[in-house]
């Protein structure tokens, strides 16, 4: 049994996790103090104290925790978790945010009740009842069976990241759908596996199928055997009756609009874009803040709608869908920094993670290369930097924007992946998140190195929650 840190993430809750880089959960919450699934964000909007939810495949609580602490004091969670290790820090979790409504099971879920042997995975995130390995004897249980013993009342919500089992639970769960009609959210993809069948499986249940924005707090449909996006990594399901309620709530668009921009739209959209912190960096360009291109001032336009509380969430997304496909287009044949940098930003708004990173890889490039100019109109490609004055370096500060977001969206983590950009270079630039520097520093001492915690992150600072645990020295592989 290895040692352990209690860790803080950006919505407060706190976390007991081992004490090693190799443990994929503490290297997540060290790096960016949020799990890195989109899918947490919009819990946290749509879930109420009272409700109850089930977290099959808890792990150590990135999900269970959080909607422990939203749904209290009367709401419940039901958190199931076989491996006796992530279990044993759940608990400590449970206790540090005393969140007495968190109901830690232990039982994997499948299609019925017996004993089996749970695989242990190099980092538990990655357990499984298939596949070899070190093994532990679990139990093994069913939704329905649990329904039987529990007698719930009304289930509002279901995570089910099984690592494969998921069909299974399907096959085990008949009864306990047919009695309730919660919103679920299901791993559509491990690793490089995706699994294609499970869509139509829930289909077969009566269940629509959505994704989310990455965006915005907004579930859109998702037709059986459409193309998702690499990174796409969970979908939902919700009946008739469920999406309603969510489409009532501003959470779920149900259809999409055809959308097109006018003149007065156009105008509108200028207005807007004029009154960014930033905009005055564009009194220098030719037009001002006025794309001269039509076509890319109509993506601007349908940004700036997506953008826009006074429209109805069905007309804002149709609005950033064009954006999208439109600028697209347009960065296919007539590239240029600006619009690499808005097609960045509009793309990883819609869900098109892989356009994003692709956009920004391509503008690394110019910039590499020496050759890009400024000569536009833009979004910066961060969103963190609408609020960040550029100062008087204003092609600094859209490089920072530009290779700061390239590293957050290329890899979920870096410790999935080697950096897209030189670290060591960036994270000295000015502007710059402190994640950055966090990101510099563990890549360094997951690979072996014995790294100093250099004074940015012994600093407290809104984006540095965890500076005790970096001054204490209790990052494994850091010296101060």
């Amino acid at each position: 049994m290895m040692g352990e840190l209690s860790l803080r993430m950006t919505d407060g809750t706190h976390i007991v996790v081992p004490a090693s880089l190799d443990a994929i959960t503490t290297y997540v919450i060290l790096e960016q103090e949020a799990w890195f699934e989109k899918e947490t964000a919009f819990l946290a909007s749509w879930l109420k104290p009272g409700m109850t939810a089930l977290d099959v495949g808890a792990n150590l609580g990135v999900y269970s925790l959080p909607m422990a602490r939203v749904l209290a004091p009367h709401g419940q969670v039901f958190a199931y978790e076989p491996a006796s290790e992530p279990r044993r820090l759940l608990a400590l979790s449970k206790a540090r945010n005393k969140t007495a409504n968190l109901h830690i099971i232990a039982a994997a879920l499948s299609d019925g009740e017996r004993e089996g042997q749970l695989v242990l995975g190099n980092s538990s995130e990655l357990n499984s009842l298939q596949g070899s390995g070190p093994t532990e004897k679990v139990q093994i249980t069913s939704l329905d069976a649990e329904q039987t013993s529990r007698n719930w009342g009304a289930i509002d919500f279901i995570k089910i990241d099984a690592e494969g089992e998921e069909e299974r639970i399907l096959a085990g769960a008949q009864a306990f759908f047919s009695e309730h009609s919660p919103l679920v959210m299901f791993e559509i993809k491990a690793g490089e596996k995706q699994n294609d069948s499970l869509p139509a499986a829930f289909a077969g249940l009566g269940f629509g199928i959505y994704r989310l924005l990455a965006g915005a707090p907004v579930l859109v449909p998702v037709r059986i055997g459409e193309p998702l996006d690499p990174y796409e990594l969970n979908l939902f399901a919700a009946k008739p009756d469920r999406a309603a309620a969510l489409a009532t709530e501003n959470f779920l668009i149900e259809a999409v609009p055809e959308w097109e921009p006018d003149d007065t739209t156009r105008d509108w959209a200028l207005a807007q874009f004029r009154a960014q912190p930033y905009a005055s960096i564009f009194n220098a360009l030719p037009g001002g803040a006025a794309a001269q291109d039509p076509v890319y001032r109509d993506a601007l336009a349908g940004y700036a709608i997506w953008r826009s509380p006074e429209h109805a969430w069905p007309q804002r997304y149709a609005a950033l869908k064009f954006a999208c496909d439109t600028l697209g287009a347009l960065c296919q044949r007539q590239p240029s920094l600006s619009r690499l940098s808005t097609l960045a930003r509009i793309a990883s708004d819609v869900g098109n993670r892989t356009m994003a990173v692709n956009a920004l890889r391509f503008a690394a490039e110019v910039l590499k290369g020496g050759k890009g100019r400024i000569v536009e109109p833009f979004w910066p490609a961060s969103p963190r930097f609408d609020q960040v004055a550029p100062g008087t370096d204003v092609v600094g500060w859209f490089v920072a924007a530009a290779l700061e977001r390239l590293e957050q969206l290329a890899s979920f983590s870096s410790c999935f992946a080697p950096s897209s950009v030189d670290l060591n270079w960036l994270a000295k630039q000015p502007l710059v998140a402190t994640e950055i520097e966090r990101r510099r520093v563990l890549q360094q001492a997951r690979a072996g190195q014995k790294v100093a915690v250099s004074s940015r992150l012994r600093k407290a600072a809104p984006d540095h929650l965890n500076v005790a645990a970096w001054r204490a020295g209790v990052v494994p592989n850091t010296r101060l």
